[in-house]
């Protein structure tokens, strides 16, 4: 009786452990879960606050097409009123009416994607085509800003993985601290260059390079740090959430001055292992 006894004892205290493990096991996979959680909520907070800087431009990129809209739309009723109806010219006003409305929906929807809340959406992304759709978005804001914006994408880029917004909003981040950079005087030609390009065998990389007045070398590491910002207004987590996002896809973002003039940030991105050649 009393070794039976022991071996429950034992058993008890086997199974304890193990009770005890699994616990720990999923107080961990919660607590991951929740940084998760928490880091999404703050990437999303940085993409409001990115669009916030944009409203000027973006009711501009919205208010162009609807008033075309409008004065189409008003050409075609005064064409029906009279006589004798022109149908040529009515069709091609409604064909500009149907391009217009297509137009502003455009701007709509890469709006809605952007500001959008929910849980990651991991798939094979063109880089090319996530660079160009935040240029679409901001180039109103660069005519604005007076600052000339070009594109350098290499060709056949190897596919990367990774989450289309949120990776949209490091470049966003990343260009809209460069217009922000070359608002100060003697900014020289006001040129931001995006650049894509094959970083290395396993990795493609992304460049933004701006023609302000660079960065404090002392900056370095402190300015992908929460909170910390040179700018007057702002919260300064702009470049902390970029670095992060860039991070939980593998990659990693760096900043340093040019040559001449302003500064270049520089992401990568891996590639699928079978292209990793």
């Amino acid at each position: 009786v009393g070794a039976e006894r022991a071996e429950s004892a034992e058993l008890i205290r086997q199974l304890q452990l193990i009770g005890e493990v699994f616990a720990n096991a999923l107080s961990r996979k919660q607590g991951e879960l929740e940084a998760q959680r928490l880091r999404q909520d703050l990437a999303h907070i940085g993409r409001v606050s990115a669009m916030g800087e944009l409203t000027a431009s973006l009711a501009h990129e919205l208010s162009q097409p609807l008033t075309a809209i409008l004065n189409n739309a008003e050409a075609v009723q005064r064409l029906l009123a009279g006589d004798a109806v022109n149908l040529e010219l009515v069709r091609e006003a409604l064909e500009d009416i149907v391009a217009d409305d297509k137009r502003a929906g455009d701007v709509i929807r890469r709006l809605r994607v952007l500001l959008k809340k929910g849980d990651l959406e991991f798939a094979w992304l063109d880089a090319n085509e996530v660079v160009s759709e935040v240029a679409w978005l901001v180039r109103s804001d660069a005519v604005g800003r007076n600052v000339g914006m070009r594109l350098e994408l290499a060709p056949d880029l190897p596919n990367v993985r990774g989450d289309r917004v949120q990776l949209q909003q490091v470049v966003l981040n990343l260009v809209l601290n460069g217009f922000d950079a070359m608002r100060e005087p003697g900014s020289g030609d006001r040129t931001l260059v995006i650049r894509t390009a094959r970083d290395s065998a396993a990795a493609v990389g992304v460049s933004i390079e701006d023609s302000g007045s660079g960065f404090d070398e002392t900056d370095a590491d402190r300015m992908f740090q929460p909170l910390y910002t040179t700018k007057t207004e702002g919260l300064g987590m702009g470049l902390a959430i970029a670095r992060t996002i860039v991070g939980a896809h593998g990659g990693r973002l760096e900043g340093a001055n040019n040559a001449e003039h302003g500064a270049t940030f520089h992401f990568t991105l891996p590639v699928r292992q079978e292209e990793a050649a």
